[in-house]
């Protein structure tokens, strides 16, 4: 009878498994669209992000810079430059090992007889 009605299986198995492999061909497009999408959105993203990183790092350079510290220590703090006769300079003496202790140890030798 399938004969007469011109059903014959190998078509019937050609057609259906031709049918499945469009829509896999379909659903495999809608994934690659929806990851393109997706890919876009997060170079935007990172995009945006990159820009606030070179926007941040501009505001820290200007807030930072040496003029702009002087005048916020002025205007907010009141501190005012030294003037030369403040300023003490260091000198380079050490122990005879040149570790801290010896001249901790000199400076109390000096500092000693005041004390007691």
């Amino acid at each position: 009878m399938d004969a007469l009605m011109g059903f014959d299986p190998r078509r019937v198995v050609k057609f259906a498994g031709l049918g499945a492999l469009s829509l896999f061909l379909c659903w495999q497009h809608v994934q690659a669209t929806r990851i393109g999408y997706r890919v876009e959105s997060t170079r935007s993203s990172l995009r945006a992000l990159r820009s606030r990183v070179a926007d941040l790092r501009l505001k820290v350079d200007q807030t930072m810079a040496p003029a702009a510290l002087a005048a916020r220590a002025g205007s907010k703090l009141g501190m005012v430059p030294a003037s030369p006769g403040a300023l003490r300079l260091l000198t380079g003496e050490t122990g005879e090992d040149g570790g801290i202790l010896p001249r901790l140890w000199a400076r109390l030798e000096r500092i000693g007889p005041r004390l007691g």
